[in-house]
């Protein structure tokens, strides 16, 4: 085996790739991140994320298994121009896509959880909404996914799909326009808060703010859904309380001049 291997690098060697790793990259993985590093790739990844989720299934999870390898190629390419003083090359990183599609998780829910605490009149949703406020800051959002439910919810699918796909249109013209700097390709936590990652991942104050504005846009774009969901959900708490109380009647609480 040892032989082989031995053979297989001579081979490369003898070509004007020169080795394995090479070719790897010239052959592959050069093409694979020349599509990646589009707004088109970045729609296809983020519009399947949403969709994996609204099936139970950890969207991220199976996505980047195809285009986690191409976005950090791409943020790593960034950082070495960013060390060097040179022109950022890329707008596609990891840090766009950890950074600027979504806030508070997969559909960016933040959004959502800043209104079922603030317009939503069921206990159920504002109670979740407080438990999933401070998750929803650090990007956690598997309260909001199982607990509201978005799993198999035919009403906030639109929303949980049609937020983070606004979000990446607006933060790819942002950049494109030149209104925001690239992101300078260091790794931040996903998890780190809204706000900060613009300002670190950018060095601009502009990324911030920019950063808000999309969560605000996004609490327009869930506010029509969230209601239909509050008033079925109110509708059934007033229900189960009027079932309630007439169980709580019995034969004690009658007298003769109820007669």
């Amino acid at each position: 085996m040892i032989q082989l291997f031995f053979l297989v690098r001579i081979g490369f060697e003898l070509t004007s790739y020169e080795s394995a790793h090479n070719y790897i990259y010239i052959v592959l993985q050069t093409p694979l991140m020349g599509v990646g590093n589009s707004l088109g790739a970045q729609i296809v990844y983020v519009v399947s994320s949403s969709v994996f989720w609204f099936f139970g299934i950890n969207g991220p999870a199976v996505t980047n298994s195809v285009f986690f390898p191409i976005f950090r190629t791409l943020s790593i390419e960034n950082l070495a121009a960013f060390e060097a003083g040179l022109p950022l090359p890329h707008i596609y990183t990891g840090q766009f896509v950890d950074l600027f599609q979504t806030f508070g998780g997969g559909g960016s829910t933040l959004s959502l959880v800043i209104l079922m605490m603030m317009v939503c009149k069921s206990q159920r949703i504002r109670k979740l909404g407080n438990l999933s406020i401070v998750p929803g800051i650090f990007g956690i959002n598997e309260p909001i996914i199982f607990g509201l439910p978005i799993v198999l919810n035919p009403i906030m699918i639109i929303p949980f799909i049609g937020v983070p796909f606004v979000n990446t249109v607006l933060s790819a013209i942002a950049f494109e326009t030149g209104f925001l700097p690239y992101t300078n390709g260091v790794a931040l936590p996903w998890a780190t808060p809204l706000g900060f990652s613009g300002y670190l991942s950018t060095g601009s104050m502009k990324a911030a703010i920019f950063q808000v504005i999309l969560v605000a846009l996004g609490c327009l774009v869930y506010y029509p859904f969230i209601k239909v969901l509050d008033k079925n959900y109110l509708k059934d708490e007033q229900s189960n309380t009027e079932e309630d109380e007439l169980e709580d009647i019995s034969f004690e609480d009658l007298s003769m001049e109820d007669l």
